[in-house]
């Protein structure tokens, strides 16, 4: 019985021990295991072990976008990634390009962008938001130029060589800021990128 109260009441002490020390110096180097031996007058030894460390976020003063925002983000930026997919392969494969899909996954681009509107939770949140919303604009701007030109003929530049299409500096700036966005997203981490600016 006695060994047993021995033994709690050095887990206690060890616990306690632990916590004051880890709350004690905020001063030692973070990331560091230290041991010290200590003697009392009535011959017990404390041993103290240091493992504390503060927790570094990767990129200093970045802001975090919350978890329920980057769901809603990603499942925007998804779909702008899928329209500009779908726009590639149709003018790299010589299909019609058809303005009633494409603005058809535009309206659910712009239903799933309310929908991350109601996901905001901080300032990281509306940033964020504004980003898709600007690329938004962006892939609606470039498909509209699109549409157009096919109304007037004048895509058989794009349907001939897939090279048009390579050098077609709004298109790749289109999906460099989707992809931009999702990797984002994906790590939660607010950041800016000069595709999308």
């Amino acid at each position: 019985m006695k060994l047993q109260r021995m033994i709690v009441l050095l887990l206690i002490t060890g616990s306690l021990v632990l916590s004051a020390a880890a709350q004690e110096d905020s001063t030692k180097p973070t990331g560091t295991v230290a041991a010290q031996q200590e003697s009392t007058a009535a011959g017990e030894h404390t041993i103290v072990v240091d493992v504390w460390s503060k927790a570094t976020s990767p990129e200093v003063g970045a802001e975090k976008v919350s978890q329920s925002f980057a769901i809603a983000g990603l499942n925007t930026a998804f779909k702008m990634e899928l329209t500009e997919r779908k726009i590639e392969n149709s003018l790299r494969r010589g299909f019609p390009l058809g303005e009633f899909w494409i603005q058809s996954d535009l309206a659910e681009i712009d239903d799933s962008l309310k929908l991350a509107a109601l996901s905001v939770g901080n300032d990281a949140d509306r940033e964020a938001l504004q980003e898709l919303q600007k690329q938004s604009v962006q892939l609606r701007q470039w498909s509209d130029w699109l549409i157009a030109q096919n109304k007037n003929l004048a895509l058989t530049e794009y349907y001939i060589s897939s090279s048009t299409l390579d050098n077609d500096v709004r298109f790749q700036n289109n999906v460099a800021c989707t992809n931009f966005l999702v990797s984002m997203l994906a790590s939660r981490t607010l950041r800016q990128d000069s595709s999308c600016l």
